[in-house]
């Protein structure tokens, strides 16, 4: 049985780009977060001076904030896609870009620019390692805390 929410006549180009560009932005994101733990578990490791089965394992840190650093600017692109294409959809069916009360957009937003700060950070500062890992696994957490708060 069809939602109430859906609307067969909205479904066009741009919703199916805004739909798989938020679903692969949200992928790569929780690649980036993966790459940030395993990150801060292997530099945790050196720091402590305690090798074994798991600091064998887990690539070296250069690799890991190069992964990192790439996870985040592909992600940051998808999102910026889904967000532009989902302007294009709510013009298409409310006539207007952008709903000043929705809180997936408002939240997206928030996301979007968090993740700016986070490029710019690494490009400007030449911010790198343990404090972009730390700033990526905050951006997840909003990423997650905007699910949840935005789920009906």
């Amino acid at each position: 049985m069809p939602s109430d929410n859906f609307i067969p006549c909205t479904f066009n180009l741009y919703s199916t780009l805004h739909i798989v560009s938020i679903f692969l932005s949200y992928l790569v994101f929780l690649i980036a977060t993966a790459t940030a733990a395993a990150y801060l578990i292997q530099d945790a490791l050196i720091k402590s001076k305690r090798t074994g089965v798991v600091f064998s394992r887990l690539p070296d840190l250069s690799f890991l904030d190069k992964l990192n650093y790439r996870s985040i600017s592909l992600g940051f692109t998808l999102l910026s896609l889904a967000i532009i294409s989902g302007f294009i959809w709510a013009r298409n069916i409310h006539g207007t870009y952008w709903g000043v009360y929705n809180l997936r957009q408002i939240y997206s937003l928030v996301l979007w620019l968090i993740y700016a700060v986070i490029l710019h950070a690494r490009l400007s500062a030449k911010l790198r390692g343990r404090k972009v890992a730390l700033l990526s696994l905050f951006a997840f957490g909003v990423l997650v805390l905007s699910l949840l708060a935005t789920c009906r």
